[in-house]
């Protein structure tokens, strides 16, 4: 028989509440898996399943920009499970956007593994399309109640409401929600512009039509019951909506905040064209 490795009981325990994982106690003490094990019985610690490190508490107070950022991207896009075998956060976007993912990831000091794959999906011809994408699955009981607490639920489709959340932080929050389920589009050939943004909730909608109107000269905010949708069609609103959700923003899905820089760009030298054109009109009478 070999030799019995002795370690001091607390130590073990002391780490093991530090670590949360079983290999990495093993290692820290040079020693296989089973004397950990044999001392956390003997103490009657109960084993996790956590695999991989992450910030449980995150969500547990909405106190910070970045916090009410990401409730809100989680409300457009994320998805919370609850099962016997535990709880589940989960996040998939397209490829393109893999670098948000990977902020998400960062901020909340995940370990857990990005997976990419290709989706698959019927188009309304009936022809196969298939698309690009990579999600995270984050294992949490803790995460998972508090973004419950906070008003993301499993199958929210249809019944998220206002979030439970300091008013000081919902532009955050809804600069969030626009990142995931929002969209901007503008054409220099037609001058068409609109802001849209995509909720099946009616409360929802309701919530954020209530917390955009107050933003000065926002201008008539179009809501269309049968398509979900939320709509800025004016030129004023949609730079001052855009203006309100971007400007100074410590985070952000790049892509929209650069496509909005580019439309400022683009209406300062329309302004400033027609203003040039008034001037060479203008004819001085006797």
């Amino acid at each position: 028989m070999g030799s019995r490795i002795d370690i001091d009981d607390n130590l073990v325990i002391e780490r093991y509440n530090e670590l949360k994982n079983l290999k990495k106690v093993a290692k820290s003490f040079g020693v296989s898996l089973r004397p950990i094990k044999r001392i956390l019985s003997k103490n009657n610690i109960i084993l996790t399943n956590r695999r991989f490190d992450v910030n449980h508490s995150y969500f547990s107070i909405i106190d910070s920009e970045k916090k009410a950022y990401w409730l809100g991207f989680l409300f457009a896009d994320g998805c919370v499970r609850q099962t016997k075998s535990g709880s589940q956060v989960v996040l998939k976007l397209s490829n393109k956007d893999e670098n948000h993912l990977i902020k998400f990831k960062e901020e909340l000091k995940s370990e857990h593994k990005i997976v990419y794959h290709k989706n698959k999906t019927k188009t309304k011809k009936g022809f196969d399309s298939y698309s690009d994408n990579c999600l995270i699955r984050i294992n949490s009981n803790e995460l998972v109640n508090d973004l419950i607490k906070q008003g993301c639920k499993p199958r929210k489709t249809f019944i998220i409401d206002r979030p439970n959340i300091d008013e000081k932080y919902l532009k955050h929050f809804i600069r969030g929600y626009y990142d995931g389920d929002g969209n901007f589009f503008y054409s220099e050939d037609t001058k068409l512009s609109v802001v849209t943004i995509v909720c099946a909730s009616k409360k929802f909608r309701t919530f954020i039509i209530d917390t955009i109107s107050k933003i000065p000269n926002i201008g008539k905010i179009h809501e269309d019951d049968s398509r979900y949708t939320i709509k800025i069609t004016n030129i004023v609103g949609i730079v001052n909506f855009l203006s309100y959700i971007y400007d100074d923003s410590k985070v952000e899905l790049t892509r929209k905040k650069e496509y909005y820089e580019k439309y400022r760009e683009y209406r300062r030298s329309v302004e400033s064209s027609y203003c040039g054109r008034l001037r060479g009109s203008y004819v001085k009478t006797s």
